[in-house]
């Protein structure tokens, strides 16, 4: 199981597929509560406990039909192990269920030859790479570098709230590998509440010369970076308008064709959404012409056949619900 990834788009070769079946709305992590706490839902009757068989079925039937289609196209597809996440686990400092492994993109990233366990801020995700032990395993044996990132202890004290967003502390590295979008030589870097910028310097200092870390700050606050700009090809990347301007844009992307998304279709949701209706621009690249999207964002698929990409589509239909859309549940392992 070879490791070799420098960008989003180069023609993909093997990929993990996350997971939901055992998965759990978490009890008892502290961050999970503050950001629950400062969501405008305030009215959300969001059962904590393991999440509901009929959005667990639906969605392991995508996520299959997800990973027949990637078969079709010469993917190689690996899976976290089934995990019952409604489980407690304790360290030092707290006792918490876990969540699931649908979005293995947000906590594992694959950076040249090497795969890191991102420092999340999710007390419950702290021990779920467990689940992926095996793939770990046969990685190590092909070269690839797997690194575990120190855990941050979340403690009160690292949640500050300004002006009613979630703000972290700089005490620890803390970041998930979604706040990261991989641009060859460069990793771009959002600052948000689920990444400080303690943990870009950490992580330079991980990957050393081979890639340089851009901080991109004041953008999105809320959490990963892949509902507002994906990386389609050598100098072309996809905006979301509401958020992104030429103001804010990374310098070294000013010369790149842009494709803003200025309108997406609002998917509905279970009692709470852990994403906003701009998860339809979490859409995975299997080569610089060919896009998976979910067909029911149909205002961005007519948007990029516009800009003569190939389109696939195939559905997640609880992709708000469970907070991820088809490139946060894949963690691309190989790319030419």
């Amino acid at each position: 199981m070879k490791v070799s990834t420098k960008n989003e788009y180069g023609k993909l070769k093997s990929v993990i597929i996350g997971r939901i079946a055992g998965g759990c709305w978490p009890k008892d992590d502290l961050f999970f509560n503050r950001m629950m706490e400062l969501s405008t839902y305030t009215k959300s009757k969001l059962k904590r406990g393991k999440i509901p068989n009929d959005i667990v079925e639906i969605t392991e039937q995508e996520l299959l039909k997800f990973k027949n289609i990637l078969l079709q196209n010469n993917v190689n597809v690996y899976r976290p192990e089934p995990t019952d996440w409604s489980r407690s686990t304790a360290d030092y400092d707290h006792v918490t269920t876990g969540m699931h492994t649908f979005s293995a993109r947000d906590l594992l990233l694959s950076v040249g030859n090497k795969v890191i366990e991102c420092p999340t801020p999710f007390i419950s995700r702290q021990h779920e790479f467990k689940a992926y032990d095996v793939i770990k395993q046969e990685a190590m044996k092909d070269g690839c570098v797997w690194i575990a990132a120190p855990k941050a202890r979340m403690e009160d004290k690292e949640m500050v709230i300004v002006e009613s967003k979630m703000k972290l502390t700089e005490r620890y590295p803390i970041f998930d590998a979604a706040n990261v979008m991989k641009v060859n030589d460069k990793l771009l870097y959002l600052v948000s509440s689920t990444g400080n910028k303690a943990g870009a310097n950490w992580l330079q200092n991980v990957v050393g010369t081979e890639f340089e870390v851009i901080l991109w700050e004041d953008v999105y606050s809320h959490a990963h970076i892949d509902s507002t700009l994906i990386s389609l090809g050598k100098d072309t990347v996809l905006l979301n308008g509401s958020r992104v301007n030429e103001n804010n844009l990374p310098k070294f992307m000013q010369s790149y064709k842009k494709i803003y998304v200025n309108d997406m279709e609002e998917q509905t949701f279970y009692h709470f959404p852990f994403a906003s209706k701009w998860i339809g621009m979490n859409i995975l690249s299997i080569d610089p012409e060919t896009v998976i999207v979910d067909p029911f964002y149909q205002k961005l698929i007519a948007l990029l056949k516009n800009q003569k990409y190939n389109v696939i589509t195939t559905p997640l239909t609880h992709s708000r619900t469970l907070g991820g859309g088809l490139h946060c549940v894949t963690c691309d392992l190989e790319r030419e």
